[in-house]
């Protein structure tokens, strides 16, 4: 069986919000946002496609003001919130980095197998 990292409870993760995860993909440290979205739980790396920076570097959010979107804060790239595709001409073709998640009664996991928790607390 794969190691499942517990994100949260399912009502602490409500339309509209984000949690930041620090996390190890392919042994990386890296920064992950998972997120609800029309009541799917979903998760990308938190690096923009256009800049190596995160999306929420220059803001507290990934969202841009609408809510609709993903949006880098810094340079404004834009992205389909349910598949990670850019939506930005700069970026056209290119898309976030998934990572698989799972929900049930006990909560939101991380499930992907590239994913590791980081050694130490959390």
């Amino acid at each position: 069986m794969n190691q499942r990292i517990r994100v949260c409870a399912s009502d602490e993760l409500v339309d509209g919000a984000y949690l930041r995860l620090a996390v190890a993909y392919d042994s990386e440290p890296i920064m992950a946002f998972v997120f609800r979205h029309r009541g799917t739980c979903l998760a990308f790396r938190n690096l923009c496609v256009h800049m190596p920076r995160e999306l929420d570097c220059e803001k507290s959010t990934v969202f841009d003001a609408s809510g609709r979107y993903l949006r880098c804060s810094m340079h404004g790239i834009v992205y389909d919130p349910l598949s990670g595709e850019s939506m930005s001409e700069i970026c056209n073709g290119k898309r976030l980095t998934a990572i698989e998640l799972a929900e049930d009664a006990e909560g939101v996991w991380i499930v992907d197998r590239r994913v590791k928790a980081l050694p130490g607390p959390r």
